[in-house]
């Protein structure tokens, strides 16, 4: 009777058992395809360069998107605010405002300005992180700021005066010493899990190298974890040199290093592009990812695409 049944089965031209196989191992193989196809796509963040270019980088391969023109401002630092996407202005006009920018467009709204004691913090303005519903900046002596959004009056947070345990830098970023060497120092300062993190160095370099080489290092670069109810900052670990932006997506963390290619000296700035890197927030050990291509300069912050 099997034997028959089979015949007939040959006869009327049905699948035999090693095509159906076959097709089992096709589909199983296929959708082994999308689901690691699906595991190795990395989601994107929305970023800021130092040529003042809004737009997205690709954490799986490193790819730069940019979102409308330029923006009027230099900006540091991305944060989510009520559904909108803020930054502080450090260069230009409106250093040391609040601005909106808007995802789709690029587009930077100015807000308000940042104060303390009725006087505009300015220029010293550094960095800003969003925590706990509350916002935060940082100066260059790396003292940290509550702000209220609303009015964008700042005070200093904890019984200290602002004073993390983070070391002021030494040096005014951007200006050259007496043996010709050029400052500078990286930040990077993001909220995750009810703390701050934070990432700084202070160096300057030889701008007749190429690349420019460090020819005095300031403060080494560490990982630090600050509590934004004292102000108090907890050290956790060394890690890179010129980490300029961090950002946390679905848990994991990941960051942006300023890598120095030459010096303009028309200019008198460095030209740096900016490189993709993992962050280990217990041991602050990196691993790169990729550069960031096409090239737009150093990632001065970056908040995940929602």
């Amino acid at each position: 009777m099997k034997s028959n049944a089979l015949s007939r089965m040959q006869r009327e031209g049905s699948p035999s058992t090693a095509d159906k196989l076959a097709r089992l191992l096709l589909v199983v193989f296929f959708m082994c395809s999308l689901l690691a196809a699906s595991a190795s796509a990395a989601p994107f963040v929305y970023v800021v360069t130092l040529s003042q270019q809004f737009g997205t980088v690709d954490l799986a391969n490193g790819q730069f998107t940019p979102i409308g023109s330029p923006t009027p401002d230099g900006t540091s630092n991305l944060v989510w605010w009520n559904g909108s996407l803020l930054s502080l202005a450090t260069t230009g006009a409106n250093a040391g405002y609040l601005v909106r920018i808007n995802p789709a467009t690029g587009n930077e709204t100015v807000l308000r300005a940042i104060t303390y004691n009725g006087q505009p913090l300015g220029f010293n303005g550094f960095d800003l992180a969003k925590v706990n519903g509350g916002l935060y900046v940082t100066d260059f002596s790396n003292n940290l700021y509550a702000v209220d959004f609303a009015t964008g009056n700042a005070r200093l947070v904890g019984r200290n005066g602002g004073t993390t345990g983070l070391r002021p830098d030494p040096n005014i970023p951007f200006t050259f010493n007496s043996d010709g060497t050029f400052n500078l120092c990286d930040e990077g300062l993001y909220g995750f899990e009810g703390k701050l993190y934070a990432t700084f160095d202070s160096y300057a370099i030889d701008p007749t190298q190429t690349p420019p080489t460090r020819a005095h290092e300031y403060m080494s670069p560490y990982l630090w974890q600050i509590d934004p109810r004292t102000g108090a900052a907890t050290f956790i670990a060394n890690t890179d040199w010129q980490l300029s932006a961090i950002v946390a997506v679905n848990g994991k963390f990941y960051a942006f290093e300023a890598v120095l290619d030459a010096f303009d000296f028309d200019h008198g700035v460095p030209i740096a592009h900016a490189e993709l890197v993992t962050l280990d927030l217990r041991t602050g050990k990196t691993s790169k990812v990729a550069d960031v291509v096409s090239n737009q300069g150093p990632i001065f912050g970056a908040a995940p695409v929602r």
